[in-house]
C-alpha cells in the first residue's frame, strides 16, 4: 500500500510540473499577440504585472478584457483551472485518478480518500439488528448471510429457543406433568415423550393391600381383610401366599370329660361335663383318663314296706308315699 502511495504522488508530481510548464509557454504565447508585445519585462513602458499607471495587472485587465487573465478567465480562453484532470492545461492532477483500490473482496467497500491519498476498504455492514442471527458476508458473492443462532443443547426433553431481548440461548425442560401425585413424570431422552410411571408402593408382604392416595401421593399399607364375620374363627392371612385363612376357635380345655364348643352368639367357648345327666337322681361320673362315664342311680329306698320309695329326677329328692299296705294287714289282724 505505501508502494502505490508513493507512486500516485510522483505521477502528480510529474504531471503538475509539465502543466506548469505549458502553461507558462501559452501565457507567454498569448502576451506577444494579445498584449501589443508586453510582457513582465517590458521596463521600458511602464508595463507589467506591478504597474499600476500604464499596465494594468490581473484585475485590471479584467477589467478591460485584456488576455492574460486568471485561473478562471483562462478557462474561457484555454487555460484550465486547478481541478483539471488533464495535463498541460494548468490544472492540479486528481491524486486517486490512477488509483486501484480493488482488494478483490466481495465483502469490503473499496474507494480512494482524496485527502490523503490513501486505499479506503471498508467491510460492507451485515448487521440486520437481530440478536438472533450471526450474521456474515459470502466471502464468494459479497451477499448478507443471516444465520439463526444454534442453541441446540442436543436435550429432545428441553425447549431450545434464542431471546430476542438478549440473544442469550434459553433451555426449557419438557413440562410431563400429568398433575396426578401418585405418578412419576419424566421425559424420555430417546423418544422425547412424557412417561407417566406410577409410584411403586409394593411393600413385598403378600397380606397388605398396597395403594396410594390421590391426595397426597403417600403410599398406604392396609391389611387384608380375611374376616369372615364368624366370631367362632380365627382369622388371618398366610403370609407366604396372601390367602385368606379361617381356623375354628380352638376351645380344647385338654379334659376328657368335658365337651368343649364355641358360642356362636357370643364367640366364646363353652365347656360341658359330659357325663353329666338331666336326671338328678343319676349320679354320673366321668373317667379322666380316656373320658368314659359311668352312672350310679340314687337309692331311695327306706326299707319300710308300708311306702313306696322314688327319686324326684327334676330335684333329686327321694319321696317315701304309704301304699296303705300296711293298714290291711293290721286290719286282718
Amino acid at each position: 500500500m505505501l508502494l502505490l502511495t508513493a507512486l500516485i504522488v510522483l505521477l502528480n508530481l510529474s504531471d503538475y510540473i509539465q502543466s506548469s510548464e505549458a502553461s507558462l509557454q501559452n501565457g507567454r504565447h498569448d502576451g506577444q499577440h494579445h498584449g501589443n508585445g508586453k510582457g513582465d519585462d517590458d521596463k521600458k513602458q511602464g508595463k507589467g504585472n506591478d504597474d499600476k499607471k500604464h499596465g494594468k495587472g490581473d484585475d485590471d485587465d479584467k477589467k478591460h478584457g485584456r488576455h492574460g487573465k486568471g485561473d478562471d478567465d483562462d478557462k474561457k480562453h484555454g487555460g484550465k483551472g486547478d481541478d483539471d484532470d488533464k495535463p498541460g492545461h494548468g490544472g492540479h492532477k486528481n491524486p486517486c485518478s490512477y488509483a486501484d483500490c480493488d482488494d478483490y473482496n466481495p465483502c469490503t467497500e473499496d474507494r480512494c480518500d482524496e485527502y490523503s491519498a490513501q486505499c479506503v476498504n471498508e467491510e460492507i455492514s451485515c448487521d440486520d439488528y437481530d440478536l438472533c442471527t450471526d450474521d456474515s458476508c459470502d466471502p464468494y458473492s459479497g451477499d448478507c448471510v443471516y444465520t439463526p443462532r444454534e442453541c441446540d443443547d442436543y436435550n429432545a426433553c428441553t425447549l431450545d429457543i434464542c431471546n430476542p431481548n438478549t440473544g442469550e440461548c434459553t433451555y426449557t425442560p419438557a413440562d410431563c406433568d400429568d398433575y396426578n401425585p401418585c405418578t412419576e413424570d419424566r421425559c424420555d431422552e430417546y423418544s422425547a415423550q412424557c412417561v407417566n410411571e406410577e409410584i411403586p408402593c409394593d411393600d413385598y408382604d403378600l397380606c397388605t393391600d398396597d395403594w396410594c392416595s390421590p391426595y397426597s401421593g403417600d403410599c398406604k399399607h392396609d391389611e387384608k381383610d380375611c374376616d369372615d364375620y364368624n366370631d367362632c374363627t380365627e382369622d388371618s392371612c398366610d403370609p407366604s401366599s396372601g390367602e385368606c385363612v379361617n381356623r375354628d376357635k380352638d376351645c380344647d380345655d385338654y379334659n376328657l370329660c368335658t365337651d368343649d364348643i364355641c358360642d356362636a352368639d357370643s364367640g366364646l367357648c363353652k365347656y360341658t361335663e359330659r357325663c353329666r345327666s338331666d336326671n338328678l337322681c343319676v349320679l354320673s361320673s366321668c373317667d379322666r383318663l380316656d373320658g368314659s362315664c359311668s352312672a350310679i342311680y340314687q337309692n331311695c329306698d327306706d326299707y319300710d314296706d308300708c311306702t313306696d320309695d322314688e327319686c324326684i329326677p327334676e330335684t333329686g329328692d327321694c319321696e317315701f308315699t304309704d301304699n296303705g299296705y300296711c293298714d290291711t294287714f293290721q286290719y286282718t289282724k
